[in-house]
Parts: structure tokens; C-alpha cells; sequence
């Protein structure tokens, strides 16, 4: 048995898996799911767990996650709005045998690594995407960070992992340390996600008919998600096929900008706004769907997620051919791969899957194929225990 610290800025309260935002400023995605099903099959497999990560403002009116141990730290400050919690310092980590630290969001992994520097426990960090910022202070924070804490934090590491290839390559910052990198892709929930799950359930919630055509979108509204591109394709789609809509599940920033797009195009009856839903509830957004998009824009999406859970509800994919992205399904198996920012060659590669059913069913068998053979948690756990055994080695 190994007693494990995994390291992670945020990390959901049982709200979150519920389907309930608990603040806008605590923010539950991919990475911090990541962490949670990690840690679950880390557990199953009798391995002692422990999260430690930051304390949300609302703590004492939330639930905390029981299935193991939880250190939830005290914001103190927020720089551009990632948590800076100085109790890390203060922690002690005789008790582990390896540190486990989850990127991009900065502070915790670089002040646990500081803390480190004396404690010398085995490190292994799981960089799943560059920090970086466009213009303006963001750009700035980000570019000086890079520089000093994330060249700490990457020194520091004795493995690093990385969920794709092209992506480690690709990273501007993962690039000098590629003797460290190993690869150990996202997994799925091959249980929770699958094939056989009422498809009408959702369509029924909306008032969607059960021969309609469903477009689905899961992720942060936010610009690095290219849904502005896909509303644009949407557009061109639903003037060749009229029982065509459009379900965009999630919240975030830019959710006003869209509704303006949709007015725009006169698509307010045909595109719907799901919001955060419930986790047991999502599999059956995916059932509900004839096609997943994945429309990003920007190295900010360092694997998606999303695309391994369409696949396993056996629904066909189109995904842009960002670096990460594009490697989930590199043989195009059950992907259609688009130019990001491409809305004519999205709204072409929507068609080409919602009028030949035979060739969705063909891409979403090979999705379920393709995540039972290389996407599931046990396997994918299994696979970084073996890094873990290799870290204390070293």
C-alpha cells in the first residue's frame, strides 16, 4: 500500500458532482475530475488517498468527499484569479511516499514543490496544459510565472506526465524537459458512460423529437472553447437540415455574448442553454446527441475529456486538430478532425455525420472500442502506479 498526496488547486465537494456551482471563482472542470477518478480507483485498489487542495468560501455550507481524505487549505489572496493558499507551507509531508501535483492552475503544486525542497518525497507532476494568456495582465503574470515558479515546479519534478505526445512537444514550456516526460493519457468512466442509455430522456426535457438531429457541446463557455465557431457552423447547418438543434452544456463567461449569436442568426428555438447539470444526469445529454463537438481553439486545451465520454456512449466526434486534442483518436477511427477556427469546415464535417447514420453508428462503435482499449481508469491508474514505483526508485 502507498500512501499517496495528490496536489491540486481545486477539487469537488459533493455539490459539484450533484451538478451544483458552488461559486463562480471555484472552479470544478476537467483537471479537478481528473484528480477525483484518479483518486477513486486509486482507492479501490487499497492505496491511501489524500486531496489536498484549497478551501472554498463556502466550505461550511457544503459536503465534503468521504471515499478519502481531504486537506482543504485557505484561500489568501488570488493572483488573476488563481488561489494563492500559504497554509501549504505549513503542511507536512513526512507521512507520504510520493507527491502527485496537477497543473495548469498555478500556486499549489509550485508552493507544495517549495515545500518539498527539504522534505525530498518523490515527486510526480501531470502537466495537462500550458499556462498561458493572450494580451494585456494576463499575458504578463503568465509569461512571469513560466519563468520562475513553473521552471521551479518543472526542476522539481522527477516525472512529468503528459496526457498526449504532440502536446509535450508542442508546449513551450514541456519542451526542455522531454527526458522527464512520460505519457499517460485522461481516462473515462467506461460504466458511467455507455452506449445503452435512453437517448429520448434529455430529448423529452428540451422538447426535442426523437428523429431530430442533437449537436452536443460539454465545457466552460469561455473563448478557448471556440463555441462562437461553432454557433457560426451550427448556422449553415441548420439551413440544410431543419430538424437540426443544438445543446451546449456548461456555463462561463461568454454565455451573453452567445445569445447574441444566436439572435443574430434567428437560432433561438433551436439552440439550448443547459447550463451546469448533475453528474449522474450528463451520460444522458451524450445518449441524447447524433454528434459531439469539440470546437477549441487554443493550447489551453491540453486533451478533452469531453471527446473520451461522447466516445464511450458510442457517439461520433468532431474535435479541431489542436496538439492534445488531436492525438485522443489519431487514426480518425471516430473523429472527423476540423482547422480550428474553420466554421465552414465544421458546419461540412457536421453534415457529412448527421446525413449518413450508417457512418455515425461505424464512428461511434470504434469510439466505444477505442475507449475500452486504451481510455479506461483501471488501465489508465494502473499505468501511473508503475511511474509511481519508478519515482521512488530513482
Amino acid at each position: 500500500m502507498m500512501k499517496i498526496c495528490q496536489v491540486v488547486p481545486y477539487f469537488p465537494y459533493k455539490e459539484h458532482l450533484q451538478g451544483h456551482p458552488v461559486e463562480n471563482g471555484y472552479h470544478i472542470g476537467g483537471v479537478e475530475r481528473h484528480v477525483y477518478n484518479l483518486s477513486t480507483e486509486l482507492a479501490k485498489l487499497n492505496h491511501e488517498v489524500t486531496i489536498i487542495t484549497a478551501r472554498s468560501p463556502n466550505h461550511e455550507y457544503l459536503s465534503d468527499i468521504t471515499d478519502f481524505k481531504v486537506i482543504r487549505i485557505p484561500i489568501d489572496l488570488r493572483v488573476y484569479s488563481s488561489p494563492v493558499s500559504f497554509g501549504l507551507l505549513n503542511l507536512t509531508l513526512k507521512e507520504f511516499d510520493i507527491i502527485h501535483a496537477h497543473t495548469p492552475v498555478p500556486f499549489a503544486a509550485d508552493l507544495v514543490a517549495i515545500k518539498n525542497l527539504k522534505e525530498k518525497k518523490p515527486f510526480v507532476l501531470t502537466y495537462h496544459n500550458d499556462i498561458s494568456k493572450d494580451s494585456g495582465l494576463g499575458k504578463l503574470i503568465s509569461t512571469v510565472y513560466n519563468s520562475v515558479f513553473g521552471r521551479l515546479l518543472l526542476n522539481h519534478s522527477d516525472i512529468i506526465i503528459a496526457t498526449t505526445k504532440s502536446y509535450a512537444i508542442h508546449s513551450r514550456q514541456l519542451r526542455k524537459y522531454l527526458y522527464k516526460v512520460r505519457v499517460v493519457p485522461n481516462g473515462v468512466d467506461t460504466k458511467r458512460f455507455h452506449p445503452k442509455l435512453d437517448r429520448n430522456k434529455i430529448r423529452k426535457k428540451h422538447g426535442i423529437s426523437e428523429d431530430a438531429k442533437v449537436i452536443l457541446f460539454v465545457g466552460n463557455l469561455e473563448a478557448y472553447k471556440g463555441c462562437e465557431y461553432l454557433l457560426s457552423a451550427f448556422s449553415i447547418v441548420a439551413k440544410e437540415i431543419n430538424d437540426a438543434y443544438l445543446i451546449l452544456v456548461g456555463k462561463g463567461s461568454l454565455e451573453s455574448r452567445l445569445k447574441q449569436i444566436i439572435m443574430k442568426f434567428d437560432m433561438k428555438n433551436k439552440v439550448f442553454f443547459a447550463g451546469y447539470v448533475r453528474d449522474n444526469e450528463l451520460p444522458y445529454y451524450y445518449a441524447a446527441c447524433d454528434v459531439f463537438v469539440l470546437p477549441s481553439i487554443s493550447e489551453y486545451e491540453g486533451f478533452g475529456i469531453v471527446q473520451l465520454e461522447a466516445m464511450a456512449c458510442g457517439k461520433p466526434v468532431i474535435a479541431t486538430n489542436i496538439p492534445g486534442v488531436r492525438e485522443v483518436d489519431k487514426k480518425e477511427l471516430a473523429t472527423i478532425h476540423v482547422p480550428p477556427k474553420d466554421k465552414r469546415a465544421l458546419a461540412e464535417a457536421l453534415l457529412t455525420i448527421l446525413k449518413d447514420e450508417k457512418l455515425a453508428i461505424k464512428m461511434g462503435n470504434n469510439g466505444r472500442k477505442l475507449v475500452e482499449e486504451f481510455y479506461s481508469w483501471p488501465k489508465i491508474a494502473r499505468t501511473i502506479l508503475q511511474l509511481y514505483e519508478k519515482a521512488l526508485a530513482l
